[in-house]
């Protein structure tokens, strides 16, 4: 009886949180689809992924010519993001973002202080700064790799299927959100020629 009781009580918990995360998402799409601002809306798609799966940072970089680019970042990610090298997409990096813009598949490690999929000048600075789980997603636009979303966690763990899920949920979010911008800023810029 005891452990019937405990398993409603996980189901419940289960549900809350599929409805908190469904809610987010569904904001997300909103915001999207209304507000022009992509900052905006990729500063809420980090707060919301690192909030939902409870993770301690996120950041989102973009691909400007052939590097990743800082775009948005939580409050707590500021530090870890400004001591990154800049990560170059082209050529021999190793990186765990190089690796998800190639492969446009996610990438999640489990302890990146310690791991061999983690270069060593990044492993060190996530020393620094205290963070191990790591999850790297892509966003893509047209089969397009763009850039990548990450969330970061002070504790070893593999985030969870039903996470990475929610992760590339956002992720495709704020790729639909740039995607709509750089359509919104072509139209623009044909109506200023005509």
């Amino acid at each position: 009886m005891n452990d019937q009781r405990k398993t409603k009580k996980q189901l419940l918990e289960d549900l809350e949180r599929e409805r908190e995360r469904s809610l987010a998402l569904q904001e997300v799409s909103k915001r999207v689809a209304a507000v022009h601002d992509t900052d905006e809306i990729l500063n809420l798609i980090v707060n919301e992924a690192a909030r939902l799966v409870g993770g301690a940072a996120s950041y989102i970089r973009l691909l400007e010519g052939d590097v990743l680019v800082a775009s948005a970042a939580t409050e707590s990610a500021a530090g870890i993001l400004a001591a990154l090298p800049q990560t170059s997409v082209i050529g021999e990096s190793t990186s765990p973002s190089a690796i998800v813009m190639a492969t446009k598949n996610p990438r999640i490690i489990e302890d990146a202080q310690v791991s061999e999929l983690t270069p060593p000048d990044v492993r060190s600075k996530l020393r620094e700064h205290g963070f191990h789980g790591t999850a790297v997603i892509p966003l893509l636009a047209n089969d397009r790799s763009i850039g990548v979303l990450a969330v970061l966690d002070r504790h070893i763990r593999r985030f969870a299927e039903d996470e990475v899920s929610l992760l590339q949920a956002f992720a495709d979010q704020a790729a639909l959100a740039l995607e709509k911008a750089r359509l919104l800023n072509e139209a623009e810029t044909e109506r200023e020629r005509a």
